[in-house]
Parts: structure tokens; C-alpha cells; sequence
């Protein structure tokens, strides 16, 4: 019977995402399967694509039909599986399949790029111990004189020790004196071996584990293990995990931040040994490619990453792990497909007959809200093992220390708390959501505020280069003499960021010690991971950092967190702003205390009566998702209903014509006013020298249907769909 081929190109347009049929060649009838990528004729080009679909039955004209060209790999890089996931990516998000299938692709293989491949070593082996050569073939003899002692070398290692060429070991080779043989080398990731703090498991936790097997037996409904900071949540994981191994399955456990990922995997690593495998943005590209392959080739039983770790090609899926899965990072911010991480956990689990679970201390209002509704199921840890306490949280009214006199950036219970640290050999961690030194310059004559030629956003002051610079889309410019508007020489730096909160620890404590963690200091490959060491290993006392240092960290001598300016989040103009805040000071606060001395947090609010502050002073998550909750129900926001953004970017007239557009178009379809806002600028008018239009829908359903058909726009216009977005700027 006659086979067909249904092939997604590899090409990211609109215009071509959609299936195309292939006969399949003779040579090739036996061999093709889906996920094989092929080479296909394609108009007058030959392009690559990947089988999406096997057909008996033919769709097209017989006189249109075209054979596949070639096909490019012994066996299908992408698994059925992750086929499916991709097309369910694409329709939910509207975007193109095409797209979502270059997520489920090796690491070096994009839009048909192989940038990089196999690590390969020759191997050198004497095979004639006392060979005849020639008197001038000098080189060939100290090479030989080297086997004689180590019969076995790598190529590279010979001919620099002998001082010779590889001519001359090809030279060699066709005497049949010594053999060459190529090898593949891994490109290994490398951990802290430490051992295995195995724990015994508290009654809540023994409970966890049972929920979460039970499950995974039954109806594998994604459970919510919400437990407080410190309570154990990661050797829940490892138990689980080890079960799922047991059944001879594998797991893949997330985490927010490339941040984490060293100390996450030299935990698990302890527990299941060299069967893991790595997968993140930090790792070179010619490590994440061999990690990648290790995984397909079923070598590994754990895998470990950040956000696109999720499509990972486990062939036998039995777990996901989100650890704290509230965190923003989750959600992929860039291209046609704006996916959000758990949601794609959810549907790999369900394609795959895999169980999710999703871990938090501050869980999103959407994930504690299904599962108070019953599409998820609750696990809860309400207390830290070894019965510790939750740190005292103060909350330090900065109006009153203006009033006061008290001018510097470090209120007078947090300047207590530093002095007695310094006579201490104790740690202490300070949060500040702000990079730089600065926030903004200003010039006190006429007001201007210095901002980027390309962003509707003010300049950020770095004192380590002495620039002004734009952290969205990272121009950088010299600090000027004098205001370009007025010439006035009183420029003035307001704000604080985190360079200025170190340089002020060190003048006022220098005594204390302190590190670095933003996106500055971070920048060279392994920067997270040597930050994190020195400061484990006691080489510093304080660690001064963005919002990085609030995530999921254990470091059992920290028993002071200072935040300043904790209600910073709270003035952005998002629906999320309280729950951000909420989940921010909590999860800094969960970082004092963990070991076995008490812990102490001081919080520096210019609005300490708000709610959300309040909240995460009493530890209390239920008390902020009442209050929360009740403002989402009454407005109308998830996850009551959907959110979608649609964005268009490009010059000033064509992106405003362009959302008036679309605009009109969805009120003929149907769309209510009242449930459409905009189309208006975007908070954030222009990044990159593209000004930004956006309509912000509700809906009770996904309007991804008729999202495919929105009217077209001009071609220097670019239209983003954002399905539940996280940020609104």
C-alpha cells in the first residue's frame, strides 16, 4: 500500500504553517517514522522539515504530489510524543508548528543549522613494537619511542609530546606500525560530589509521598505540594523519583534559575549517581548537545534544568517536578509561542501517562485555586523539618526613619542587626530588586531624566564602567557633564541599586564581607555557581543581590535577610503586582534560619499597612489568597477568566493603525467592549526604537480561533500574541 508522508518545513512564516503531503520513496518505505527529519522539494529549493503525520491516504492532486528528497538521520530525533506536544503548542498559543517543534530539537539543530556536533578523538595504538623506519623519518620514531613506554595515546597528546604532525602519524598508520581510531567524546557536566544527606521522612512528608504515588497509580492529576520554606520539599522529590526509577521510568525535575541549578544537581546527583544528565542555557552548546544525546539514548534516568529542560527526550516519562512553580521564569517571554512551563508539563504528562508535581511555598493564585477546585490535588507541608521556626519578621516603616533624620538606605534595625552579625560568624542575605548603582540621573534644574535614544525607559547608572545603561535593550552610553536639554551641571543620581548597596555595606561595615548575585556579576559561563561556592564555603558574610537571591537557596548559616524597599513591585501596572510582592518577601524571608540557629528577617516598606506585606510578615499564605482572591473574582481576572495581550510593534503610525485594526476586528466578532481594553500604548511605549500598541482581551474561553485570523498588517509591523500573560509593560 502506497505511504504518506505529512511534513511540517522548516520555515517560520504564517504563510506555510500548515501540513504538506510527500510520497515516500521506495528506498525509504520501511525506514521513515514520525519525528525523521527530511529533506523535502519545496517550490524551487529543497528544505529541511519533520514528519508530523503517516498517511495511507492521499490529500493532494496525484500531478502535485512530490517525493521526499532525502532522509536525513538514521532515526527520528523527535519523539511521537513530543510531536503531538509541539502541535498542541501551536494551537494553543497561535503560533506556528514549525516553531514549537524547534523546542523538541537537540540543542544545536535550529531552523536547519547544525552549529555544532559530536566531540570526536582519535586514539592512538602501537601495533609493532620494534618497527623498521627510515633513518630520516625522525618524527615517526620519537612517536614510536613514546608508545613503547605508554602503548595507548590520544592523537592530540602523541604528536605534541613528540614534538611531530599527524602527517606523520598517518605516515605510521599506512606502514601498519601504529592504528587510529576515532572515538566520541562526552563533553562532560561537572557537580560537587557531596554525600547523600539522606533524611528520614516527617509524617507530612511521608503523607506527600503517598498522595503523590497514589496518584501517579490513579487518575495522575497534577498534585500541588505546597509547604512552607524549609519544610523538606526537594526529598519529597527525591522519594518520589526514586519510586518512578524503580518502575523503571524517568523523571525531569525543573527549577526557575540557572541559579539553582548546581545546587539541585549536586543533591540529586548524591542520590542517584553519575544517571543524571543536565540541561540549561548556562551549559556551552557543545555540552548541552551531548547532555541532550544522553538523554535520547535512554542513559540517564533524572533530568535536571531550567524552563526548556521540560521538552527533554525522555522516552519513558513517569514525572515532572516544577519546583517553585510560581516563579515568572516559567513563562517563555520570546518568539510566536509564549508558553508557560506547567501548563506544558501538564500536557506532556497527559500525551506521555506521566504525573506532574508542582512545588511552592507561595504557589501561583491559579495552581492553589485548581487545586482547591479539584483538577489538581493538595499536598501540604505546614512545618519545617526538625520542628525549627519560621524566622520573626519586622516590618520597618521607612517613612518614620525619614522623619527621624535617618537618611541612609539601611534603616536602624537593620544597621543593629548587620553590627552584631560582624562579631558573629554567621550570614546574612540582602535583597534588592534593583541592579546598578542607580536607578535614574536627573537633572535638578529642569527636571529631565536621562533616558535611552531606543526605550521609553530612564538610563540605569553602573559605577563598576562608569556608563549609563539600558537594561531592555542594553545600549550603553557615557554618564554626561551636563544635561543634554539645559546644559545645567547638576546632574543628579537617585535610587538605589545593588552596586550602591554594596558600596554603602562596605563603608558603614567594613568589616563585613560581602558578594555580589545580579545579572552584572553573573554574565561569564559558571559566574552563578562560583558566587554561590565562595559564599557556601563562608568567603563572604553578606550576599547583596536582585530578586535571584530569594529563590530556593539553603545555606544553613544565614540567619539575617534585610529587603529594602520591599513594595517596590507593588507600583508596577499589572494585575500581579501584590502577588509578586507577596511571593518575593516570602521567599527571601524562607531563606534565614534553615540550619539550626534561629532566624531573623527585617522588611523596609515605605506601605507596611498593605495587605500583601502584611501577609508575608505573618508567613500566612491563605491570609493573602482570600484577600487576593476576592479582588480577582470581582474584576474578572484569572483565574476567574483568560487574559490574552495581543502587542504590535514597529513605527509610531503603522503599530497604532495596526491595533486599531485589530481592535475593530474583534468587536465584529463578536467581542464585547467592556471585555476589550485598548487598543492604548503599551506602559513601555517603545523598546528597541519600535514603539509598542497594545488590547488587552477576557474571555471565558481560549479565542485562539479566531486569533488566527486577524486581519493582516503592515510588513514592518510585528503582531505578538500572548496567551495569559505574566507582565502587561
Amino acid at each position: 500500500m502506497e505511504q504518506y508522508a505529512g511534513v511540517i518545513v522548516d520555515v517560520r512564516a504564517d504563510a506555510v504553517n500548515r501540513i504538506f503531503q510527500y510520497r515516500i520513496p521506495a528506498p525509504f518505505k520501511d525506514k521513515i517514522e514520525i519525528g525523521h527529519r527530511v529533506l523535502v522539494p519545496f517550490g524551487r529549493r529543497k528544505l529541511e522539515g519533520y514528519v508530523v503525520e503517516l498517511s495511507s491516504e492521499l490529500e493532494v492532486e496525484e500531478g502535485k504530489l512530490k517525493d521526499l528528497a532525502d532522509l536525513l538521520d538514521p532515526e527520528p530525533i523527535i519523539l511521537p510524543s513530543l510531536v503531538e506536544l509541539a502541535r498542541w503548542m501551536g494551537e494553543t498559543y497561535v503560533g506556528l508548528f514549525s516553531e514549537a517543534l524547534q523546542y523538541m530539537l537537540p540543542p544545536a539543530f535550529r531552523y536547519g543549522k547544525e552549529r555544532v556536533g559530536a566531540k570526536t578523538a582519535q586514539t592512538v595504538t602501537l601495533l609493532v613494537q620494534n618497527p623498521s623506519l627510515r633513518k630520516n623519518a625522525v618524527a615517526q620514531q620519537r612517536i614510536v619511542k613514546i608508545l613503547q613506554q605508554e602503548p595507548r595515546l590520544l592523537a592530540s597528546d602523541l604528536v605534541k609530546r613528540a614534538k611531530a604532525s599527524h602527517a606523520a602519524l598517518r605516515a605510521l598508520e599506512e606502514q601498519g606500525v601504529i592504528a587510529l581510531e576515532t572515538s566520541i567524546l562526552e563533553r562532560k557536566v561537572e557537580w560537587d560530589e557531596i554525600p547523600d544527606p539522606k533524611f528520614t521522612l516527617t509524617a507530612e512528608q511521608e503523607a506527600a509521598v503517598e498522595i503523590i504515588q497514589q496518584e501517579l497509580q490513579g487518575r495522575r492529576r497534577p498534585v500541588l505540594l505546597h509547604g512552607v520554606t524549609g519544610s523538606g520539599k526537594t526529598e519529597v522529590y527525591l522519594n518520589v523519583i526514586a519510586d518512578v526509577i524503580k518502575k523503571g521510568r524517568q523523571a525531569i525535575v525543573l527549577v526557575p534559575e540557572i541559579a539553582l541549578t548546581p545546587q539541585t544537581v549536586n543533591r540529586f546527583a548524591a542520590r542517584f549517581g553519575e544517571r543524571i544528565s543536565v540541561l540549561h542555557s548556562g551549559l556551552s552548546l557543545g555540552e548541552r548537545f551531548d547532555q541532550w544525546w544522553k538523554t535520547y539514548h535512554g542513559e540517564v534516568d533524572v533530568v535536571i534544568g531550567a524552563r526548556s529542560a521540560v521538552f527533554a527526550p525522555t522516552r519513558k516519562l513517569g514525572l515532572i517536578v516544577l519546583d517553585e512553580e510560581h516563579e515568572t521564569t516559567y513563562k517563555q517571554e520570546e518568539g510566536s509561542i509564549r508558553y508557560h512551563t506547567r501548563d506544558v508539563a501538564v500536557k506532556r504528562c497527559e500525551l506521555a501517562g506521566g504525573q506532574v508535581v508542582l512545588g511552592s511555598a507561595t504557589p501561583a493564585l491559579e495552581s492553589y485555586h485548581r487545586a482547591l477546585k479539584g483538577s489538581y490535588i493538595l499536598a501540604e507541608l505546614t512545618e519545617r523539618v526538625e520542628a525549627r521556626p519560621l524566622p520573626g519578621v519586622r516590618v520597618v516603616d521607612m517613612r518614620v526613619q525619614f522623619e527621624q533624620g535617618n537618611r541612609s538606605i539601611f534603616s536602624t534595625e537593620l544597621k543593629e542587626a548587620l553590627g552584631k552579625l560582624a562579631a558573629t560568624c554567621n550570614q546574612a542575605i540582602i535583597l534588592l530588586n534593583r541592579r546598578g548603582f542607580s536607578r535614574f540621573v536627573l537633572c535638578r534644574e529642569c527636571g529631565e531624566v536621562l533616558g535611552c535614544p531606543n526605550c521609553q525607559v530612564s538610563l540605569t547608572y553602573h559605577q563598576e564602567d562608569d556608563r549609563l545603561h539600558c537594561h531592555y535593550c542594553l545600549h550603553r552610553e557615557a554618564l554626561p557633564k551636563s544635561c543634554p536639554k539645559c546644559a545645567s551641571r547638576f546632574l543628579r543620581q537617585f535610587g538605589v541599586g545593588t552596586e550602591q548597596v554594596q558600596e554603602t555595606l562596605t563603608r558603614e561595615f567594613p568589616e563585613l564581607k560581602s558578594i555580589r548575585l545580579d545579572a552584572d556579576t553573573t554574565r561569564r559561563k559558571g559566574a552563578h555557581a562560583a558566587i554561590l561556592r565562595r559564599f557556601a564555603q563562608g568567603q563572604a558574610q553578606v550576599l547583596v543581590g536582585t530578586q535571584m537571591v530569594a529563590k530556593g537557596f539553603d545555606f544553613p548559616n544565614v540567619t539575617l535577610v534585610g529587603v529594602l524597599s520591599a513594595d517596590l513591585s507593588l507600583n508596577f501596572p499589572d494585575i500581579r503586582s501584590p502577588e509578586r510582592t507577596f511571593q518575593l518577601l516570602t521567599q527571601v524571608a524562607g531563606r534565614s534560619g534553615r540550619g539550626e540557629k534561629e532566624g531573623e528577617v527585617i522588611i523596609q516598606s515605605y506601605d507596611p499597612a498593605h495587605f500583601a506585606v502584611r501577609a508575608a510578615q505573618n508567613h500566612d499564605y491563605l491570609e493573602f489568597y482570600r484577600k487576593e482572591i476576592g479582588f480577582r473574582r470581582q474584576l474578572g481576572y484569572p483565574p476567574f477568566r483568560q487574559l490574552t495581550r495581543i502587542l504590535c510593534s514597529g513605527p509610531r503610525q503603522a503599530a497604532e493603525t495596526a491595533a486599531r485594526g485589530i481592535h475593530a476586528y474583534l468587536l465584529s466578532q463578536g467581542f464585547p467592549g467592556q471585555d476589550l481594553f485598548g487598543p492604548a500604548p503599551a506602559p513601555i511605549g517603545k523598546i528597541q526604537g519600535r514603539y509598542r500598541w497594545q488590547i488587552v482581551l477576557k474571555s471565558n474561553d481560549s479565542p485562539s480561533t479566531i486569533l488566527r485570523q486577524l486581519p493582516a498588517v503592515e510588513d514592518q509591523v510585528l503582531v505578538t500574541i500572548d496567551i495569559d500573560p505574566l507582565y502587561m509593560l
